[in-house]
């Protein structure tokens, strides 16, 4: 049975110790998240022993270093490749900052409003994940079978939403769980290539299979999910990611199919990632 969250979780409740770059703060989070998930790598069972990391130094170095995200100015982030590289490495490091401090063991399924339940202080505002990645990155559009936006009028958060969308920023979100797209640290110097580089591997995975005497087209559900993100119908919709297919005759099937492919959408796979 689900538990639940009755009232929201800080993360970094802690004083702030230092004043870090809002260019570089993400970033190193990042590093250090994933210098501690590489410390405490199981090799005989292949997990990341995430229920040994609370108790651990390398923990507390990183639990100091969020901290630092109150004394923010999230204002100098002036670019848009700025803004879109620091939220996505805070997302995926405030999830895994998540599940260790709720003590999740196998998905994040375990707590029933994980992505609104535990959030970040930074520069004043709360950012839940959801926050982060509906408010933000997807220009305050709705989440998946939400009736309303994340930020209402007057939100002060509305200051740092990112648009216009890239929809390839859905390959770059790491929810926690193993059918997400593979973990990387991105930056603004290289963003585009790097979100290039993230749609294609997410892509040219098993997230997207075609069977071509079938007609067929076997889709992650992160496709159904964020549909409209994607393209306005379903032909737009495949011609985008047939634009990411390294193989030249799947490429021009999807293409030349797009209007009459039998679409279908896998199930999800919620289990942590490693």
């Amino acid at each position: 049975m689900p538990k639940f969250i009755f009232k929201k979780i800080l993360l970094n409740d802690g004083p702030p110790a230092g004043d870090v770059s809002p260019r570089e703060m993400s970033a190193q989070l990042k590093k250090s998240m994933d210098r501690l998930k590489a410390a405490f790598f199981e090799t005989g069972t292949g997990r990341v022993a995430y229920e040994r990391i609370k108790e651990s130094e390398e923990y507390q170095a990183h639990l100091q270093l969020s901290n630092n995200l109150k004394a923010m100015d999230l204002g100098l982030l002036a670019r848009r490749e700025e803004k879109i590289a620091f939220w996505i490495n805070l997302y995926n490091v405030i999830v895994i900052h998540g599940v260790i401090a709720l003590g999740i063991r196998d998905s994040v399924k375990e707590i029933w409003n994980f992505f609104r339940g535990i959030y970040y202080q930074i520069g004043g505002n709360a950012f839940t994940p959801d926050d982060i990645e509906h408010g933000l990155l997807r220009g305050n559009r709705r989440p998946p079978y939400s009736l309303f936006r994340r930020f209402g009028g007057g939100d002060p958060r509305l200051n740092f939403i990112v648009e216009p969308l890239d929809p390839r920023i859905h390959f770059t979100l790491v929810c926690g769980s193993a059918s997400c797209p593979f973990i990387d640290v991105y930056t603004p110097e290289n963003l585009d290539w790097e979100l290039d580089t993230a749609a294609r591997s997410f892509i040219n995975s098993s997230s997207v299979a075609l069977e071509r005497p079938q007609n067929s087209l076997s889709l992650s559900s992160i496709f159904k999910w964020y549909a409209p993100d994607f393209g306005a119908d379903q032909s737009a919709r495949l011609r985008f990611i047939a634009g990411f297919l390294d193989n030249a005759e799947d490429r021009a099937f999807i293409e030349e199919h797009a209007a009459s492919l039998k679409v279908s959408y896998q199930a999800y796979d919620w289990r942590l990632n490693q």
